[in-house]
């Protein structure tokens, strides 16, 4: 009898302590499941904000189309209003501009950088810019289309004072054509001239978009008839 109770309570005693270490690692199981969820999500967040970066694209510019005249059998003069869009949708100084032709090519300089750049958003790199140079229309030569002042950018002048490496690079600029190990060196991984074009009629408004992986997009976001403008000159644009 003694003998039998002994070999019980042993049993009970290893069962126990069988049960304490399932439960145990039980326990830790969890806290290495729990742990490795907790990663997953941080690297699902991680890749949702990468792609977003990649995806990503901001207006630059506002073109609003104000007469259209045909000044001979097949050609016309069209007169439009441009104005440069800031980072944070401000508006720059309008200039009115008179090409020739029923279609407008808006042309500039643009860099574009490193996917991996890009996704990771890495300072300096994060997002394609854009230097606009000049608008001409379809039925004349490029080099008598308007040019840009400089000034009409917003962010240049901005951009060179105060990012030295936004400087840095438009500098580099036609170097980035030329060399590729000098893009390589500034994770840059397209430098063109891109101009863009659409045809256009009175009462329409565009704007161009920069993509931040990409290049140059534009978009007619209205087509009625333009009345002047009530707000000031760097005003916040409204969203169409």
């Amino acid at each position: 009898m003694l003998k039998t109770t002994r070999h019980y309570v042993t049993v009970a005693i290893f069962g126990g302590a069988a049960a304490l270490v399932a439960l145990r690692m039980g326990s830790y199981e969890v806290s290495q499941l729990k742990s490795r969820i907790g990663q997953l999500e941080e690297e699902r967040t991680r890749l949702v904000e990468y792609a977003q970066r990649l995806s990503a694209s901001r207006r630059v510019a506002q073109v609003d189309i104000l007469d259209q005249q045909k000044i001979a059998p097949g050609r016309f003069s069209t007169m439009l209003r441009w104005q440069e869009i800031t980072e944070d949708g401000l508006l720059g100084a309008p200039q009115m501009v008179e090409v020739f032709g029923s279609a407008v090519y808006f042309e500039g300089l643009v860099i574009k950088f490193d996917h991996e750049r890009v996704g990771r958003g890495e300072p300096g790199r994060a997002a394609s810019m854009v230097m606009f140079r000049r608008i001409f229309g379809d039925q004349q030569e490029p080099v008598t289309g308007y040019p840009l002042p400089e000034n009409a950018n917003p962010l240049s002048e901005k951009a060179r004072q105060a990012d030295p490496m936004g400087g840095i690079l438009w500098a580099r600029f036609w170097d980035f054509i030329d060399d590729p190990k000098t893009c390589e060196e500034y994770g840059v991984r397209v430098a063109q001239i891109e101009a863009p074009s659409v045809p256009v009629k009175p009462g329409q408004s565009w704007q161009v978009h920069l993509d931040a992986a990409g290049g140059l997009n534009i978009r007619k976001v209205a087509d009625r008839p333009i009345t002047p403008p009530t707000q000031q000159i760097g005003a916040a644009i409204p969203s169409h």
